[in-house]
């Protein structure tokens, strides 16, 4: 739980910060997605990069918490599932040449609707994975390289979905 904890707590708060830094670029990437009515852009901008942010502090909270661990998990469930389904449905509108809002500048693909079903997946089973009491150090070594190991192929898989549009970009040309 530990290593799921202060890894949710990495990725939203890394995510909100980004957005909170340009607030003004995230609003025209929700706006591209043309799901939110114009006049709801900015509060929805704001909305969800204040969800992600005590979506964060809830994480980090949720290894001594169960209240906070419980609302942790059903938030980011919702959260990532509500990222899926929006990506999910501006690919089937074909359109997937807009940024994607992750804060790396990746275009929609169904590979980003896997990655998001996979942390809500994440997400949710630590519902039913936690172990009573708070961490002792014995989850602190099991956690590390796990943190490690999961951060390593989050960012890997980042890097192979921001590089496929790129190829086949290549393989059209």
């Amino acid at each position: 739980m530990l290593g799921a904890a202060v890894g949710f707590a990495l990725l939203l708060g890394t995510a909100a910060w980004r957005k909170f830094g340009d607030l003004p670029a995230f609003t025209v990437v929700v706006a591209d997605y043309r799901i939110v009515p114009q006049a709801l852009l900015r509060p929805t901008g704001v909305v969800v990069t204040v969800v992600e942010a005590v979506l964060a502090m809830l994480w980090l909270a949720a290894p001594w918490y169960a209240d906070a661990a419980n609302a942790a998990a059903i938030g980011t469930t919702a959260l990532m599932a509500g990222y899926g389904a929006a990506i999910a449905a501006n690919l089937v509108r074909g359109r997937s040449w807009i940024d994607c809002g992750c804060g790396g500048g990746e275009q929609l693909t169904w590979g980003l609707v896997a990655r998001n079903a996979v942390l809500a997946g994440l997400a949710i089973a630590t519902l039913v994975s936690r172990s009573p009491g708070s961490p002792d150090w014995g989850d602190v070594a099991v956690s590390a390289p796990v943190l490690v190991v999961g951060t390593l192929l989050y960012l890997a898989t980042g890097a192979l979905l921001a590089n496929s549009a790129a190829i086949r970009t290549w393989r059209e040309a």
